[in-house]
């Protein structure tokens, strides 16, 4: 320390201090010992304090003052970071769902449907749990015959179905053939298509369980009349759900043009050309994009006209209570199922037709192709919206005239009608 400095420097500490009359007192911090700026203002400091001091002033010491704590060393950490590889398995399946759903999303779902790329999220977590980060390429035929042993565990003691395990299989050969493409690996684990193969026994078991379900006339009129509030039964009356307002008109409309509960949740009030004669809906399949033109029934058209009482073009004709639509989506953008109309259908069902009765709103569909195959051959793929396999289908137009004639049967066959309904002659119907 130099001799002719007034005040002194406490490295330690970093403060400037000077003692007076047995006292110690506190000047303040610094940056160092050659710190002049803060050198100076304690000097400054300290005449006044010894002015203070001789003129019988009681000054403090003032030995609390804000010192500068020594910054702690971070320990660094000896575990080596995993930087970001398109090759894990984990980085893979997410790369692989953002492209699908940005496929799904660019199309608004026609390309591909929002619940598929859920299906597919959910059908490749058990791959995502058991492999983790393993890099893709490290993956060899027999870690996939391990993988597959487990899952046929899981099957054995019954925490999948075998049909689960054939979708968990397909997902995964997706996801391999997505790294193919995208180049990330060379070649693929040659037993890989020999997952999710049926058995000659299984292929014959699934043919012999396989029976399309029906209903008959007289179910399907006592199905319709049951929606009526004066048939259902007292608890039934102040349920939240679509049974009284929409199920009936659902029934009618399903049975008439062979829409699924999708097609129905996604109609829309554009679709119907109800002042058209004979009126009719002419819209795109939800789930094909196929054209479909259907004539509508007296029933059919009386209860939408009420529906769409109102609406602008765009918007949907069955929603929910709350106006809201029957298929919402979810906040990470994939769709939500909406379950308001098969559920309602099938407690109407066991309601009527027994609990043990297992046929689902898909029953109508069957039974409406059914019924026109049984009568006129060839109009089943119309009354389905089926893309047409033969190549007479790029030269020649649908022949929709037979099959405006073969709904009019099926409304009378049915008991919605009691007289056919008349077509127009000498014009040709759109």
């Amino acid at each position: 320390m130099s001799a002719n400095r007034k005040v002194n420097w406490e490295k330690r500490d970093k403060v400037w201090t000077k003692s007076y009359q047995g006292k110690r007192y506190y000047l303040g911090t610094g940056r160092g010992s050659s710190d002049r700026e803060s050198y100076n203002l304690a000097v400054r400091r300290f005449e006044e304090i010894k002015k203070r001091v001789n003129a019988g002033q009681v000054v403090t010491s003032s030995k609390v003052i804000p010192v500068p704590q020594k910054l702690q060393k971070k320990r660094k950490s000896t575990r080596k970071k995993r930087k970001w590889n398109p090759k894990r398995v984990k980085s893979l399946i997410s790369k692989f769902l953002k492209d699908k759903m940005s496929t799904a999303t660019s199309s608004n779902g026609a390309d591909l449907s929002f619940g598929r790329v859920q299906q597919l999220k959910n059908r490749l977590q058990h791959f995502l749990d058991y492999f983790g980060d393993t890099l893709l390429t490290k993956i060899t035929a027999s870690d996939i015959t391990k993988w597959s042993k487990l899952n046929a565990k899981r099957v054995e003691k019954g925490e999948i179905s075998p049909s689960t395990l054939r979708q968990d299989y397909v997902a995964v050969k997706q996801l391999f053939k997505y790294a193919y493409k995208q180049e990330l690996i060379n070649n693929v684990p040659r037993n890989l298509d020999d997952l999710g193969k049926m058995t000659k026994s299984q292929r014959k078991k699934q043919g012999k369980s396989k029976r399309f379900k029906f209903f008959t006339k007289n179910e399907i009129q006592l199905l319709y009349e049951s929606c009526d509030r004066d048939s259902m039964d007292p608890k039934w009356l102040n349920r939240g759900d679509t049974e009284v307002e929409t199920l009936q008109l659902a029934i009618i409309i399903g049975i008439n043009t062979g829409m699924t509960q999708q097609d129905l949740c996604d109609l829309e009030v554009g679709d119907l050309y109800l002042k058209k004669r004979p009126p009719r809906v002419i819209r795109q399949r939800s789930k094909t994009g196929v054209d479909s033109n259907h004539l509508l029934w007296k029933k059919s058209v009386e209860g939408l006209k009420e529906r769409c009482a109102g609406k602008k073009m765009r918007d949907k004709v069955f929603t929910r209570r709350d106006g809201r639509p029957m298929v919402t989506h979810s906040p990470n953008g994939f769709r939500n199922r909406s379950d308001v109309l098969g559920a309602s259908f099938k407690r109407l069902v066991q309601r009527v037709l027994g609990e043990d009765d297992d046929r689902t709103f898909q029953s109508l569909r069957n039974t409406g192709a059914d019924m026109c195959k049984q009568r006129m051959l060839g109009t089943e793929d119309l009354y389905l919206s089926h893309a047409e396999g033969k190549m007479s289908a790029n030269y020649t137009k649908p022949a929709q005239r037979q099959f405006d004639t073969m709904l009019t049967y099926l409304e009378k066959d049915l008991g919605f009608i009691d007289k056919l309904q008349k077509l127009p002659r000498g014009k040709k119907t759109s």
